[in-house]
């Protein structure tokens, strides 16, 4: 069997390798849009990835933008009046064969937005995945050129598939990014502190909680990008402990775990580290490169927690999530009632209804109930 049908052009081959190329770039597809206008000899390109809609701009890519004016005036305004919409998935049509050329040149749309933009002809395609994905891909030429013809569509048919997958790749990276956040804040929230080392104690990232420490300098720092722990002895004791938590790794023992204590200058307690290696992921060549996350825990972080999600969890008033926060975060009734500028009779008073209402009897049942609670991923206080 011949092998010639399998094969394609270096240019086409640019051009695929750029629609995937695009989910990666700072501004998506740039290099792909700019790619394709100038192969089918367009004078601009737009990628659609979510159409603009009243009260919503959308997201709208563009290789070539006229003017901040243009471009605004069709996300504010002229999307309602586009014809060239809603076609058949994955197939490709000019805008005359689709609107009409009559229909379309006497439009409002043509004439307002279209006309002082140098543009007479329009070839596209929509994207409709199906999980609800929706893209439009619209490249134009002015007056001056001929209309599009069918070596124009052909070529666009062969790039929408691959264009399709990238932003279904792009939707997930997306989605990945959304709930990498969302955890990290929660975590953020419980005053915990992420740091991922590499084997030489690089840090290749770390959360809020964790940075917060770090420019506290509270047993940890970071040294030209490196992790150091306590002092001297503390940090050659912690690389040996990292350094079998990456063998464990080595070994593909994801549950393999090791504490460790530091010495804080702002506590007796000092920071707890906990020392875990993460699960492999292996390069294309079989490789891996160890990785292991470092938990801290700083028990003197404040926890926060909004007055009105704990009104909205246990029924308390706005004065009684006041006090029930400040219990929570160790000060005594006396401390509080101080610190809120109440008397001691009005502290006890708001106590005995917050007891009475989560259906505790000592503050320190009060202060697991809360903790425990969903309260403290609310956000700040």
């Amino acid at each position: 069997m011949s092998r010639s049908k399998y094969q394609i052009s270096p240019e086409l081959d640019a051009l695929i390798r750029a629609a995937y190329r695009g989910p990666l770039e700072e501004t998506p597809w740039q290099s792909f849009l700019n790619d394709f206008r100038e192969a089918v000899n367009g004078n601009y390109a737009t990628l659609i990835l979510r159409p603009p809609r009243e009260g919503d701009a959308g997201v709208v890519l563009n290789a070539i933008v006229m003017s901040p004016h243009i471009f605004n005036s069709y996300n504010d305004t002229y999307f309602s009046m586009d014809p060239f919409v809603n076609l058949p998935s994955g197939e490709v049509f000019t805008v005359s064969e689709f609107v009409g050329e009559e229909e379309f040149f006497n439009s409002d749309y043509y004439r307002e937005y279209i006309t002082p933009s140098d543009v007479r002809h329009i070839m596209g395609a929509d994207l409709v995945g199906p999980d609800g994905l929706t893209a439009r891909l619209r490249i134009t030429r002015p007056k001056a050129r001929e209309n599009f013809g069918e070596a124009d569509k052909a070529l666009c048919r062969q790039l929408l598939p691959h264009l399709e997958q990238a932003i279904e790749l792009h939707s997930r990276i997306l989605r990945t990014e959304s709930e990498r956040a969302f955890y990290e804040d929660a975590i953020d929230k419980l005053s915990m502190g992420v740091v991922i080392l590499d084997r030489k104690a690089k840090v290749l990232r770390k959360n809020q909680a964790a940075d917060r420490l770090l420019q506290e300098k509270r047993g940890l720092q970071q040294v030209a990008g490196t992790l150091q722990v306590g002092d001297s002895q503390e940090n050659r004791a912690f690389r040996a402990c990292l350094e079998e938590v990456m063998e464990a790794h080595r070994q593909f023992k994801p549950g393999f775990v090791r504490a460790f204590r530091v010495a804080d200058s702002g506590s007796m307690t000092g920071l707890g580290l906990l020392v875990r290696p993460l699960p492999p992921i292996e390069g294309s060549d079989g490789s891996s490169n160890p990785t292991a996350a470092i938990l801290v825990s700083d028990p003197y972080q404040p926890r926060q927690a909004p007055s009105d999600i704990l009104i909205e969890l246990f029924g308390f008033t706005p004065a009684e999530s006041k006090l029930a926060l400040r219990l929570v975060n160790g000060l005594t009734l006396d401390e509080a009632s101080e610190e809120l500028g109440i008397s001691r009779n009005t502290a006890k008073s708001h106590l005995s209804s917050v007891f009475s209402k989560t259906g505790v009897a000592r503050q320190t049942q009060l202060i697991q109930l809360i903790l425990n609670s969903v309260a403290t991923f609310g956000g700040d206080s």
